[in-house]
């Protein structure tokens, strides 16, 4: 058996001023007859705890949050960032793809939380392998900066791990920019 090791994982913090992208995160979405887009409520912490746990569960990021590698881990997040007196349900939404039997399956999860009057940082952004690359998360990032803006927000923050290309190209194509490198200690192996 591989023994554990401690590391510093390098992540960027990335910030946008929300009175960069006001055309971009007002636009009304073109209709896409597969998605449905679901607002944030209490009853659906499993369903944003699914996500994250087929998101992040063989990516980098399991290792470096062990609480996304399992889905008790993910349960316990969600329910733990939804309590907060800082969650801001406006920037929190649940991407589904429907299904012949009418059973919608999550596949895309993402989260706010305020850090100060003017200021919100999204906690996860995950998509499922299978949809990524198609948009979803790009929707759940706007829907998430609407949310923010129409509760008081004038700037957001995320966290991404450096070697996470395809979210560091989305996250500057929407007009993100890195502010800051910060390193994040984590046991990997074993």
């Amino acid at each position: 058996m591989p023994l554990s090791r401690s590391v510093f994982i390098k992540r960027y913090r990335m910030q946008i001023e929300l009175a960069t992208c006001q055309n971009w995160i007002h636009q009304t979405p073109g209709e896409n007859s597969v998605l449905t887009w679901v607002a944030w409520h209490p009853k659906l912490v499993h369903q944003h705890a699914q996500v994250k746990w087929e998101s992040f569960r063989q990516e980098m990021d399991g290792n470096v949050f062990p609480s996304l590698a399992n889905r008790e881990g993910c349960r316990q997040l969600m329910r733990e960032i939804s309590t907060k007196d800082n969650f801001v349900p406006e920037a929190t939404w649940l991407a589904c793809v429907g299904e012949p039997l009418g059973k919608d399956i999550p596949v895309g999860t993402i989260q706010g939380l305020r850090v100060s009057a003017l200021h919100g940082a999204i906690q996860n952004i995950g998509v499922v392998a299978s949809w990524r690359g198609r948009g979803v998360g790009k929707e759940l990032i706007r829907r998430s900066l609407q949310g923010f803006y129409l509760t008081g927000c004038r700037f957001v923050t995320l966290e991404v791990t450096t070697h996470n290309f395809r979210a560091i190209e989305l996250y500057e194509s929407v007009g993100f920019k890195t502010s800051e490198t910060v390193y994040k200690y984590s046991f990997v192996g074993g």
